[in-house]
């Protein structure tokens, strides 16, 4: 079993969420680089799902390159844009730390122990073969300078050089959005992503509550409705229960490869995923998936079944696994993840941080 966040993905890694990094190689806190994005992904076959554990290689090599010490890295990850930053955490404002500093506490390099590390630009940045060279997964969050203003406006060289990455290199784009109520914050995400074959629309999806409960997960409504019939099943959706979701706008995808995992009740694309060259692309219509509140990791106000008796089955905690979806999502985009991840589950973790291989 396995625990996973965004913020990082194989290894104890070391976050600095301030980051803004300028491209030059450093690892957060000052860390080594790595040069990790330089790898073809399409070269190591994907496990299938009763195989879910750490590979075996022959020897000291590693998929993802070397720090300048010599070490073998795992995966290196590129925040583009603003973490999410609205939520309903007990009344209170919400945070994304348990999104970005999970793997912190439980996650370790079954190979060698180094770090992996997770740069956040949250300003615009041109994207050049140099910057994304040094990672294997690039994560679109808010392309803009704050909630309402300052949208990004990528060029068409930005645009030529993600394309080269993710179908020469191997690169891997997790997108996500409905981080604000405008809906053109798709602008930027659109012009970056639409060479895939996948563009958000300016809709606004998961708008009202449907059973009155929402309350009991910290405002937001638990979506499952995972699809069966994708050419990749069930490697995104495995063993996935409820994730919350709150707004959010649905997704296009076009041609035939595309892989459709989730649907909400109107018959929305709400995921999707296509290999793109040698890379692969996943979206997401939502950005919920990010907040503390959603992963189950601390008691509640909620979970006392004497005084919010009518919350029982309903909170992050006994409903949700946030944890798992993020897990999947990054064996799916990034296949040779399985190669140096490994995990030690704490042993009074709850049903929603526990991941099934």
């Amino acid at each position: 079993m396995v625990v996973l966040s965004l913020g990082q993905a194989c290894a104890q890694a070391t976050l600095d969420s301030n980051s803004e990094n300028n491209g030059s190689g450093g690892g957060a806190n000052g860390g080594p680089g790595g040069n990790g994005g330089n790898i073809t992904l399409s070269n190591f076959d994907a496990r299938p799902v009763d195989a879910r554990r750490v590979a075996d290689r022959p020897g000291d090599v590693s998929p993802f390159g070397y720090d300048d010490a010599g070490n073998a890295l795992c995966i290196s990850i590129l925040s583009l844009g603003q973490p999410a930053h609205y939520g309903s955490q007990g009344g209170s404002g919400d945070s994304t730390d348990a999104f970005q500093q999970f793997m912190n506490t439980y996650t370790q390099n079954a190979n060698t122990g180094t770090t992996s590390t997770m740069t956040m630009l949250k300003k615009y940045t041109p994207l050049t073969d140099a910057l994304l060279g040094q990672y294997n997964v690039v994560v679109l969050q808010a392309l803009e300078d704050s909630e309402y203003n300052g949208l990004w406006t990528y060029t068409q060289s930005d645009v030529d050089a993600l394309k080269r990455w993710v179908n020469d290199k191997g690169g891997a784009v997790i997108a996500m959005t409905g981080y604000g109520g405008n809906t053109s914050e798709v602008t930027p995400l659109n012009q970056l992503i639409s060479f895939t074959g996948i563009t958000y629309n300016t809709d606004d999806i998961f708008a009202n509550c449907l059973d009155n409960m929402c309350y009991c997960a910290y405002s937001s409504l638990g979506f499952s409705g995972w699809q069966t019939n994708y050419t990749d099943w069930d490697q995104i959706t495995h063993n996935l229960k409820k994730v919350g979701v709150f707004h959010g706008r649905s997704i296009n995808c076009s041609g035939s490869d595309c892989q459709i995992f989730a649907k909400d009740s109107s018959g929305k694309t709400i995921g999707a995923a296509k290999v793109v060259g040698k890379g692969r692309i996943l979206a997401w219509a939502d950005e919920w998936v990010t907040y503390t509140s959603q992963w189950g990791l601390t008691d509640s106000q909620y979970d006392n079944a004497t005084t919010y008796a009518q919350c029982v089955g309903y909170t992050p905690k006994t409903a949700y696994n946030v944890p798992q979806f993020w897990y999947n999502v990054f064996y799916w985009s990034v296949p040779a993840m399985q190669w140096c991840f490994t995990i030690t589950v704490p042993p009074d973790a709850d049903p929603g941080q526990v991941i099934v291989y």
